[in-house]
């Protein structure tokens, strides 16, 4: 019989863990850990905190980049996984190369989501979801002292907290999609200018975002409805969607993310899905969720891999812990507070 190949796409908290558990528990097994990034894996939810100086860059990194090498897990970074092919078990790379597997845990996390209506602007918008991300916040910011912060999901309140800081000016645009994964209310945008406002950010009134114009590399002007204001920087912060283009017709059912059962298995033999760009079975509800947050993923990845390899643990959460946002159930493990 020739030697067990399992295979880990992504190298966030799911993927990083996913691929210890299974050197861990199947110690003759080869790992393979493909990521498109060419760091190794690092703490995403502690970007805040480096753009604000807290932290060094290394600080934010779970373990460097021999550690797999004396782990026994061999770490492909820099390569970008253009498709699968499920039935011959096939891992397809950007740059052609073909890697097969005899198990294979997807968990590519998710992808800054910007708004339909506000593509138009995207080239004008700063994300904070990768350490390159950061490290080109952290340029901008030594140069500019006014920000506009759009959206309203629990990494732009960090990114404010941050911002405030550092001794910027910080505006904050508030809209519809504005608490992405969790529904807008009245009360729920009430209170969110109280609090900001209390911190001494300038908070917009709700409108439409007109226009943005570029006035050099540092200046933006930004017209929502009939008021104009100038900034160096525009952050959009609506929450993250799966990253699962890549995997339209693998003959995987994909919904939000990928739909797994409570075991995260796809319905592929030998495959499964977890982390950010899975929507899980739950038992309990008979409906799919989806997780979000650090702490999540990592639980997430241990239990994808104690699965792959023939266990049967529920990916299961409390009930409570479920909420019904936009026709989607999520359960929610933020990092920080404003």
């Amino acid at each position: 019989m020739s030697k067990e190949h399992l295979v880990i796409i992504g190298n966030g908290p799911a993927g990083n863990q996913a691929a210890l558990t299974l050197k861990e528990k199947a110690p003759e097994a080869a790992v393979t850990l493909i990521s498109k990034e060419r760091e190794t894996c690092y703490r995403p939810h502690l970007l805040p905190r480096r753009i604000a100086g807290e932290m060094e860059e290394e600080a934010l990194f779970v373990c460097p980049i021999d550690s797999y090498k004396e782990k026994g897990v061999k770490l492909r970074t820099g390569q970008r996984v253009v498709g699968l092919n499920l039935v011959r078990r096939e891992v397809i790379l950007d740059h052609k190369e073909i890697v097969r597997y005899t198990g294979l845990i997807i968990a590519v996390g998710g992808k800054p989501r910007i708004p339909e209506s506000l593509l138009v602007f995207r080239d004008h918008m700063f994300t904070l979801k990768t350490l390159d991300d950061a490290r080109l916040w952290k340029t901008r910011l030594s140069r500019v002292g006014d920000i506009l912060v759009m959206g309203g999901d629990l990494t732009s309140f960090a990114v404010t907290k941050a911002l405030l800081g550092l001794g910027k000016r910080v505006f904050f645009m508030l809209d519809e999609d504005a608490f992405w994964p969790l529904r807008g209310s009245e009360t729920l945008f009430s209170e969110a200018s109280k609090s900001l406002a209390g911190r001494g950010v300038e908070v917009l009134p709700r409108g439409r975002l007109r226009s943005i114009a570029r006035l050099s590399d540092d200046a933006y002007e930004v017209q929502v409805d009939g008021d104009k204001i100038r900034v160096g920087m525009i952050g959009a912060f609506f929450g993250l969607v799966p990253d699962v283009d890549f995997l339209a017709g693998s003959g995987l059912r994909i919904d939000r993310g990928i739909l797994v059962d409570e075991y995260l298995h796809t319905g592929f033999e030998g495959v499964c899905a977890t982390g950010d760009c899975a929507q899980i079975f739950h038992s309990a509800i008979r409906d799919y969720w989806v997780s979000i947050g650090h702490d999540n993923a990592v639980s997430l990845g241990r239990t994808a891999a104690l699965n792959l390899l023939g266990g049967k643990i529920e990916a299961a959460v409390a009930k409570e812990s479920i909420y019904e946002v936009q026709g989607i159930k999520v359960n929610t493990s933020w990092w920080t507070e404003f």
